[in-house]
C-alpha cells in the first residue's frame, strides 16, 4: 500500500524538496496551506503521517491543531520549524509531535527517520492486535488464583478475593503482558491512562495491595514479580 501524508506547508522549496523524496520512496502527499485545510483534508481520507511546516505558524497554533488531531492521526506527525529552541520542543514533545526537524531538512536523513517511524507504528498496532487477541481469554488461571475478565471477579482457591477496580485493571494488564517485565511508566500508561507526578510510588502501592491479597506470602510472591531496576512482571 501506497504511503500517503498530509503536508501544510506554503514553502515552495520545502514542497519540491519532499517531492523529490516522495518520487525516491514511491509515496504520495496531499498539499495542503492551512492548518483549516488539514484539519478538513484529514477528514476526509486516511493517512500514513503528517507533515506540519512552522515557518508561518504559530507555536499556539501548532499545538492547538495537533491537540485536536492527534487522536485521529495513526502515524507520526513531524514539524518543520525554521528555529529548534528548548521551549519549542518542550512545547510540541507535550503535544505528542514524534519529530522536530529544523529547516531546510536533510533529504538524506528524512526518508530513512519517516521510514524508522512508520515502522514503529505498525509495530505498534502489530502489538495491540496481538493484546487485544489475548485479552479475549476471559478466565486465566495461576496456581490457585482464576482471574475472570468477563464478570470483573478474582478468586483464589474458589473464594472470590475483593479487588478495587484498578487494582483488578492493574492485574489483568500484568496478566495480559504475562511474562513481560512491564516498567512503572508502562503500567501507567496502560493502566491509568494518563501522567502522574509519583508513578513510582502509585504502582508500587497497587502492587503491594494485590499481594496481601492474592499470594500465600506477600514478602516472597510467586506469580506477581518485582525485576529489580526495571519494573514488574506476572507469571
Amino acid at each position: 500500500m501506497v504511503k500517503r501524508f498530509l503536508l501544510m506547508s506554503r514553502q515552495d522549496d520545502l514542497v519540491q524538496q519532499l517531492r523529490i523524496i516522495c518520487k525516491k520512496a514511491h509515496w504520495e502527499f496531499e498539499l495542503v496551506t492551512t492548518p483549516t485545510g488539514l484539519v478538513v483534508a484529514l477528514e476526509q481520507q486516511v493517512i500514513s503521517g503528517i507533515w506540519w511546516d512552522m515557518t508561518e505558524v504559530s507555536l499556539d497554533t501548532t499545538i492547538a491543531t495537533m491537540t485536536l488531531i492527534r487522536s485521529q492521526v495513526k502515524g507520526p506527525i513531524t514539524v518543520f520549524t525554521p528555529q529548534v529552541t528548548n521551549r519549542t520542543q518542550r512545547k510540541l514533545y507535550r503535544a505528542q509531535i514524534d519529530d522536530i526537524l529544523p529547516l531546510p531538512i536533510n533529504a538524506e536523513v528524512f526518508r530513512p527517520l519517516i521510514e524508522q517511524r512508520l515502522w514503529t507504528y505498525h509495530y505498534r498496532q502489530l502489538h495491540a492486535l496481538h493484546t487485544k487477541e489475548k485479552s479475549k481469554e476471559t478466565i486465566t488461571t495461576a496456581g490457585a488464583w482464576q482471574i475472570n475478565r468477563k464478570d470483573y471477579t478474582v478468586t483464589k482457591n474458589k473464594q472470590i478475593i475483593a479487588l478495587t477496580p484498578k487494582e483488578f485493571q492493574l492485574l489483568s494488564y500484568l496478566v495480559d503482558h504475562r511474562g513481560q517485565v512491564l516498567s512503572r511508566d508502562q503500567l501507567v500508561d496502560g493502566v491509568w491512562g494518563y501522567d502522574i507526578l509519583d508513578t513510582s510510588r502509585i504502582v508500587d502501592i497497587h502492587i503491594s495491595h494485590l499481594r496481601d491479597k492474592l499470594e500465600d506470602d506477600s514478602q516472597h510472591p510467586v506469580h506477581l514479580l518485582t525485576v529489580r531496576g526495571f519494573g514488574y512482571k506476572f507469571i
